[in-house]
């Protein structure tokens, strides 16, 4: 049981931790913070992202593991697919809670994309937080 944390190198990571590191303490969870990745094997890149998370919650006493997930999806790498993904990681790792981010996209990029977060809480059977990026 936890609380399944989606994070992209995007820049909102750290509100969506601080957000994510508030609620676990108050609801006394584990936090799964989760990078989906495009390919198998993660890239220089993202296991340097992955060590800036563990920096940045080092000072954290929740427990928490981070992982870089694959996307196994065919086709394009879409908000909408990522969004799947995250719904899967949270069904098959009983999680209880999921935050995530959300960023405001255009009409055609959401046309094209989907919203990640909007999936995420429309497929979801647990409870979403999302975390627009205006939150400080």
């Amino acid at each position: 049981m936890g609380i399944l944390v989606a994070v992209s190198d995007d820049g909102q990571f750290e509100t969506v931790l601080n957000v994510a590191v508030q609620l676990a303490d108050g609801l006394d969870e584990e936090l799964y913070v989760s990078h989906i990745t495009e390919t198998e094997s993660a890239s220089g890149d993202e296991r340097d992202f992955r060590d800036d998370i563990r920096e940045f919650l080092e000072e954290t006493t929740i427990p928490i593991d981070i992982g870089l997930d694959h996307l196994s999806r065919s086709g394009l790498r879409s908000g909408t697919e990522v969004g799947k993904q995250l719904v899967e990681i949270a069904e098959s790792d009983d999680i209880d809670h999921i935050v995530i981010g959300h960023r405001s996209k255009g009409r055609l990029t959401t046309a094209r994309e989907g919203h990640t977060g909007f999936v995420v809480a429309d497929e979801a059977a647990v409870p979403v937080t999302i975390v627009p990026e205006a939150v400080n």
